[in-house]
């Protein structure tokens, strides 16, 4: 019994350098030539031992690669459409009216109050804005705690 893939492969590795040439000069992308080159051999090594050798295997190689080319064009443009799709779905939008406000400055305002005192105002906003504890504030206010507390507490 004569093994067909032994006759097919000697054929396959003489067109291959010719198909990938015919290939490159046309779409101009060595690896995605080479990818679908590679799968279009794939392809003759398999159909023609079963069905027969074509009339023009180097036409049908560069007609089944040049198919799978733009097979890959459009897998991977397709695969990039839906990245950015999805980029922009984690990303807010640049709008910023589509955007929730930032109401930090409002509430630096609103604790900066003219009917509050002074050191009421400096307690709150720390308080609110910084974050701090009562006690990390009367530690760098240099005051009591309690001090401290009955400020924000009043403001």
């Amino acid at each position: 019994m004569i093994n067909r893939s032994t006759t097919v492969e000697p054929q396959l590795r003489e067109l291959a350098p010719h198909v990938l040439a015919v290939l490159v000069r046309r779409h101009d992308d060595f690896a995605r030539c080479e990818d679908a080159l590679q799968e279009a051999l794939l392809a003759a090594a398999q159909q023609w031992p079963a069905d027969g050798v074509p009339d023009h295997p180097r036409a049908w190689l560069i007609t089944v690669a040049s198919r799978r080319w733009i097979e890959l064009l459009r897998n991977d443009t397709a695969r990039a459409r839906r990245e950015e799709v999805a980029a922009d779905l984690e990303q807010p939008s640049s709008d910023p009216f589509a955007q929730e406000p930032d109401d930090t400055l409002k509430l630096l305002v609103l604790c900066c109050h003219s009917s509050l005192t002074v050191p009421s105002q400096v307690a709150l906003t720390l308080r609110a804005i910084g974050g701090l504890t009562t006690a990390e504030i009367a530690r760098a206010l240099l005051v009591p705690e309690a001090t401290v507390a009955q400020r924000i507490s009043r403001a």
